[in-house]
């Protein structure tokens, strides 16, 4: 290597010690050259704001133990790039002109944590500013090709399979039409078209977390692998499509995440306008939809979220969000006065952070289990004191090893399990309450005293006193049932099919409770419903909408008559061989909502009964001994384990009680009309 040493960055302007500090970044202008040319490039400081026009890349870094190939030459100085990044520079590269470029890699210097911080708080600005964001999706395979005119073909099903499609009268087209058309239209290609563009979306681009931000803040963004260029959300529009013809479950795929990010950009979405400009969601809803994506710093599973969720961008959000309707114009009104003097107070200086939480802003310096524990500690806090967050704990081993608490989420981990979302309220009740949740030692101040321990209020329900082994469902119906019947007979020396006769604790028959649980109740009604995309390519059934928003009762009996259907078949078949051998379409579907239902909820998890008699579902790493508890402010209930003058939490779970499910029990024990005694559990 000749000339000089490392490449030093010239500082940034430093930030004004009053008023707003203009948003500096760098831009990359690379020099001309063609072939195996040499890099060579300089760095200009510009506010971002007011930037010449630029090209913003997004791009994946490849694995941190990938060694650089090659340099790009800054003023003499050379500055290492790993493989991809030179890929995509030597692709971008003109022959007879500079081309203003911004690439993280380059642009911020990665060495200067403060800098690093700094610039995460720009980076929505950098990709909405640019005149286009080119996502770089690497190099050329056989199939890449075919696969870009699949994707553009794939593209135009969109427009007649999403919800706010019509037809020539101007009509909602039914899901009849849409299913034909998108068949027809599938069919139309080659069956080698979809296999090669299902292998673009198998290259790494699309598990990188810093991605969703990059596409989202984007005016316009195109997809290139090397002279190949199509616009970035046609083909995400074709993964949709892609999906249903795979058959896909979307339940725990990125699919969800990517229809989300193209129904906000279509103006008639059915979702309507966002709350808060330029966001996607709330930042729970979309740390679950990311969770299977990656970064090489677990801190950016927080931090490539803050430019695109709703408390991120506005942290008054955090303050004045209800349970309920959320569209009261006094509401509205109050919000929109709070986010002014939020604004107002934090432009008179820099980093007051006034209404900012330490959660909502990025720290290089802070340690990767303190910034969880922040953000964990933070959605409980915010209104209305909803538990949600503790729905998210899954644990792979025992959770008192290691350095996190029992009670956070760990976001860089894959979930194990369908988390139970909706329909119960199992500690919640009616009346008027400042929060749902009851949390102690929860100061004013961004720092707890015990940052690592969490204390809530609640009540004890039961022991925990045998547990089946973790649930893992093979392929096909067969295999459904046969883990279903092996489930059973772990707990009970009983057979289920003859149907064995014996009550549950509700006077009804203990089969149907135990079916019940595996269903998870009116959760795996619900859900069992939808079909998801396998009947309706690109859409949820049109009947899942109307099974959310039925009443308890009907919910629970639903629930009821697919447990009551699965045994009867049991009892007058056996196991089934094939998918297909009901004969009766009508018992038929009951059967396949009651099999989607319990492969979504039971899967990884354990059935267990408890020393009262109830039975339920609840995570892989419960065991005999554990507690059964509500939580003021959790949907479900929670099984914790006593571990001397603490607790761990091990996770949240579902059991047949829909006295306790509803809510009935809690409100006992909230108005002090009987029940279990009021408990202040403390988690570590």
């Amino acid at each position: 290597m000749e000339r000089d040493s490392t490449y030093r960055y010239q500082p940034l302007p430093p930030i004004a010690a009053e008023g707003r500090t203009p948003s500096f970044t760098r831009l990359l202008f690379l020099y001309s050259g063609s072939g195996e040319d040499p890099f060579e490039a300089h760095l200009e400081i510009v506010d971002i704001e007011n930037a010449p026009p630029y090209e913003a890349l997004s791009y994946t870094w490849g694995k941190p133990t990938e060694q650089p190939r090659d340099y790009i030459w800054m003023q003499g100085c050379p500055m290492p790039m790993k493989p991809n990044l030179e890929d995509a520079l030597r692709s971008l590269r003109l022959p007879n002109q500079v081309r203003r470029l911004w690439v993280d890699a380059l642009c911020i210097d990665q060495s200067d944590l403060d800098e690093r911080a700094r610039q995460v708080q720009y980076m929505r600005l950098v990709y909405k500013h640019a005149a286009r964001v080119v996502v770089w999706l690497g190099l050329k395979t056989s199939g890449t090709h075919e696969a870009f005119q699949a994707a553009e073909k794939l593209a135009r099903i969109r427009e007649f399979t999403h919800p706010a499609a019509t037809g020539p009268d101007g009509g909602q087209l039914d899901p009849d039409t849409v299913q034909g058309l998108t068949s027809s239209m599938v069919e139309d290609l080659p069956e080698t078209c979809m296999i090669h563009l299902d292998e673009v979306f198998e290259r790494p681009y699309f598990s990188r977390c810093w991605c969703v931000q990059e596409v989202v803040a984007s005016s316009r963004a195109i997809a290139k692998i090397e002279d190949l260029e199509m616009s970035f959300f046609d083909l995400i529009a074709s993964l949709i499509v892609l999906a249903g013809w795979k058959s896909e479950i979307v339940i725990d795929r990125p699919y969800q995440l990517w229809n989300l990010i193209l129904m906000r950009r279509q103006s008639n979405s059915f979702l309507g306008q966002p709350e808060v400009e330029g966001s996607i969601g709330s930042f729970l809803s979309l740390l679950e939809l990311t969770r299977t994506l990656q970064a090489t710093d677990d801190r950016d599973k927080v931090f490539s979220l803050l430019g695109v969720c709703d408390e991120g961008l506005n942290p008054v959000l955090a303050l004045t969000q209800i349970h309920g309707n959320n569209d009261s114009w006094r509401i509205r009104l109050i919000r929109r006065g709070l986010t002014r003097v939020n604004n107002f107070v934090n432009g008179l200086a820099p980093d007051l952070n006034f209404g900012r939480p330490r959660a909502l802003r990025p720290d290089y310096k802070r340690e990767t289990v303190l910034v969880y524990c922040d953000l964990t500690r933070f959605l409980l806090r915010k209104q209305p004191r909803i538990l949600d967050v503790l729905d998210h704990v899954q644990h792979d081993e025992d959770p008192s090893l290691g350095d996190y608490p029992s009670w956070v989420p760990k976001w860089f981990n894959p979930r194990t399990c369908c988390v139970f979302k909706g329909a119960y309220l199992a500690g919640f009740c009616d009346g008027h309450f400042r929060y749902f949740a009851e949390l102690h030692d929860i100061p004013v101040r961004d720092d707890p005293v015990r940052p690592k321990v969490l204390s809530l209020d609640g009540y004890h329900v039961d022991v925990v006193q045998q547990t089946s082994e973790t649930v893992d469902f093979g392929f096909g119906s067969r295999a459904t049932a046969e883990a279903i019947v092996q489930a059973w007979e772990q707990l009970f020396d009983l057979p289920i099919a003859p149907r064995c006769g014996r009550k549950y604790r509700d006077n009804r028959f203990l089969d149907v409770a135990f079916c019940k649980a595996i269903l998870a109740g009116a959760l795996g009604s619900i859900i069992g419903f939808s079909h998801l995309l396998t009947k309706n390519q690109g859409g949820l059934n049109p009947r899942f909408d109307d099974r959310t928003h039925k009443s308890h009762a009907e919910l629970e009996r639903e629930a009821q008559d697919l447990a009551e259907t699965f045994l009867a078949q049991m009892a007058e078949f056996g196991l089934p061989p094939t998918a297909m051998e009901f004969g009766n379409p009508y018992r038929e579907e009951k059967l396949y909502t009651f099999g989607a239902g319990v492969r979504t909820y039971l899967n990884n998890r354990k059935v267990f009964a408890t020393r009262d008699g109830r039975v339920g579902i609840g995570p892989k790493m419960m065991q005999p001994g554990d507690e059964v508890v509500i939580l003021f402010g959790g949907r479900m209930p929670f099984i914790a384990r006593q571990r001397g003058d603490h607790r761990l939490l091990i996770g949240s779970c579902y059991l047949v009680d829909e006295e306790l499910m509803w809510g009935k029990v809690t409100e006992k024990v909230r108005f002090n009309r009987g029940g279990p005694p009021r408990v202040t559990f403390e988690f570590h």
